[in-house]
């Protein structure tokens, strides 16, 4: 049987390690837009990340070379694209904090570091998902990276043991805050007027 936590456990661990970083892991995610002449028939709009140091030259490709852009340029992959919107669409601390738990803690389950990460990680995951799978609809199983990346040395992740989830939350919070400093949201939109299509993820009348 798998082991469980409650995720009140969870969360409660997650607003304490906040305590040092009080607004950059409660703050909501906000998307870029990045307009698109797209001439074509419908529209174009879709979500994607970026490292910070690449928005400019992407930008200039989207204004400047669009046909490169449209048929040459690859978008991140479908788990982390999945996020992205799950992030922006978030209401509140909570629901944030869950789906940065849940995507990353996915990730270092399937890490290769110590059994005892990976088993906490596993609980951390399934906890975070109890919470959202009345909310959103989750990540296909298939998927494997649900982050644009960890930017926690491996050497330091395989030299980690757990007794408990408290040292794996501080792990997952530096890495959000590392993302959050180097990685963007991108929205490619080619709607001027129009409402941006609803969200994907977000379960109605949640």
């Amino acid at each position: 049987m798998f082991e469980q936590i409650e995720w009140k456990t969870v969360y409660e661990t997650w607003k304490s390690g906040c305590y040092d970083f009080p607004n950059i892991l409660s703050q909501p995610i906000k998307a870029e837009t990045i307009f698109v002449d797209y001439k074509q028939d419908g529209y174009f709009y879709g979500y994607d990340w970026l490292s910070n140091e690449n928005i400019s030259a992407r930008k200039d490709m989207i204004k400047n070379r669009l046909i490169e852009f449209l048929y040459f340029v690859r978008p991140s992959n479908k788990g982390t694209i999945q996020t992205a919107e799950m992030l922006t669409d978030a209401k509140d601390a909570e629901e944030l904090a869950a789906i940065w738990i849940a995507a990353t803690a996915k990730e270092l389950s399937d890490s290769p570091t110590d059994i005892s990460v990976r088993r906490h990680a596993d609980m951390l995951y399934r906890a975070a998902r109890d919470f959202l799978k009345d909310r959103f609809y989750l990540w296909h199983p298939s998927m494997r990276r649900l982050v644009p990346d960890i930017m926690i040395p491996l050497s330091v992740l395989q030299n980690m043991t757990c007794q408990d989830i408290k040292s794996l939350i501080a792990i997952i919070q530096l890495n959000t805050i590392l993302l959050k400093n180097h990685w963007g949201i991108l929205i490619y939109s080619s709607l001027k007027d129009e409402a941006a299509p609803k969200s994907r993820y977000r379960i109605l009348n949640n």
